[in-house]
């Protein structure tokens, strides 16, 4: 299980690992209307000790293309947007809004993934879509001291998610 996390991590990592400025506030990701992702994004980005990043497809593009591989390729023609939102040095009452309003993804048609709790720390992931097509991968991490949301949105083939963990894991 621990390799699995790590490999979707990692994944997500990738994904990120080539963008890290911050996006114009006009080229914002779209959530569909009564999204719940979407309206945590909303409530939570403007606390303290929060930091919001908000990239567009086009600077995912710029990123994924120059990793020169087949797969990062692939992905930059499906990902729309991609929003992280970090919590340093949050206070627990934050953490467990935080925590609480991402267990009610399932109920609003979030699939979980991965649901992990080991000595404090607790990652969960999960996807929106279906068999051909993931809309929405969102990744929860939080420990003792931090939290991170990360919010990758498009028209995703899946198997282009289990290509990068494959690829990670060998």
């Amino acid at each position: 299980m621990r390799t699995t996390i790590f490999s979707i991590a990692f994944a997500v990592a990738i994904l990120c690992s080539s963008c890290t400025v911050k996006a114009n506030p006009t080229s914002l990701i779209t959530q569909p209307k009564n999204d719940e992702i979407g309206s945590i994004f909303k409530e939570f980005k403007s606390g303290n000790n929060v930091t919001y990043v908000n990239l567009p497809k086009t600077l995912i593009k710029l990123g994924l293309k120059a990793a020169d591989d087949e797969t990062a390729n692939a992905l930059a023609e499906q990902i729309d947007g991609l929003q992280i939102l970090t919590f340093e040095k949050a206070d627990q009452r934050l953490k467990d809004n935080l925590y609480n309003r991402i267990s009610k993804l399932e109920s609003q048609g979030y699939e979980p993934m991965v649901k992990a709790n080991e000595d404090g720390e607790k990652v969960r992931i999960f996807i929106k879509g279906n068999e051909k097509e993931v809309q929405s991968l969102v990744v929860f991490a939080m420990d003792k001291e931090d939290c991170s949301l990360i919010n990758i949105v498009g028209h995703i083939n899946p198997s282009n998610i289990d290509d990068i963990v494959k690829s990670q894991t060998k």
